[in-house]
């Protein structure tokens, strides 16, 4: 392995390209930095995946272990943190079939293929309003794999084609999941907030 050179530009002042070049060369510096600087990426995710904190930091500690076996094969096509999602996802998604069946059956959602901007708004403003616990207990009641899908859309901020990368679902597919989890959560938060109005009024 070649020393590193600390004539170089310093790491954390590196853009993606040129850390995963400084990673494949094998400066272990750039390699301990792409870790800080993804860390909470991938603890996020998992959490959110549902794993306990034990589980999660066995977890990542193994994400970053395939992420530095992979590197080679790192072509730069997409984001950093979208190939780290994207190993962070299969990881958690094997862990859990191992461990027990999934949550729900996969669906065959093709028929879905457009969305609903009014949804998408509503959940947007119900995330900003006093009711976000509301929104957290209605995404609790979705199948498993809408409930990442909105983590990874929403907390995460990836794009649609981001998260079609990452989970490796069409494109159609994601889109369709996401307007039904929206639609969804917007009945079970109106129905729950129609009862607390009723009571409230009683």
């Amino acid at each position: 392995m070649k020393p590193y050179n600390t004539k170089c530009r310093p790491i954390e002042h590196m853009d993606d390209k040129t850390l995963i070049k400084q990673i494949k060369k094998g400066n272990t510096h750039a390699f301990e930095f792409l870790v800080r600087k993804y860390q909470r990426l991938v603890f996020h995710m998992l959490y959110k995946m549902g794993f306990t904190q034990e589980v999660v930091e066995d977890l990542a500690q193994e994400v970053f272990i395939k992420l530095y076996e992979k590197i080679d094969s790192f072509r730069n096509e997409s984001k950093i943190s979208t190939w780290v999602a994207s190993i962070t996802w299969r990881h958690g998604i094997d862990y859990k079939r191992k461990k027990r069946p999934m949550v729900s059956p996969s669906e065959d959602l093709s028929s879905y293929e457009n969305l609903t901007p009014s949804n998408e708004e509503i959940l947007a403003n119900l995330y900003k309003e006093e009711k976000q616990q509301m929104v957290q207990d209605a995404i609790k009641k979705l199948p498993y794999d809408s409930q990442c899908l909105i983590n990874l859309f929403y907390n995460e901020e990836f794009s649609y084609e981001e998260i079609s990368e990452i989970t490796k679902k069409p494109l159609g597919s994601v889109k369709s999941m996401l307007n039904r989890a929206r639609t969804r959560i917007k009945e079970i938060v109106s129905k729950k907030y129609r009862k607390e109005l009723k009571e409230e009024q009683v």
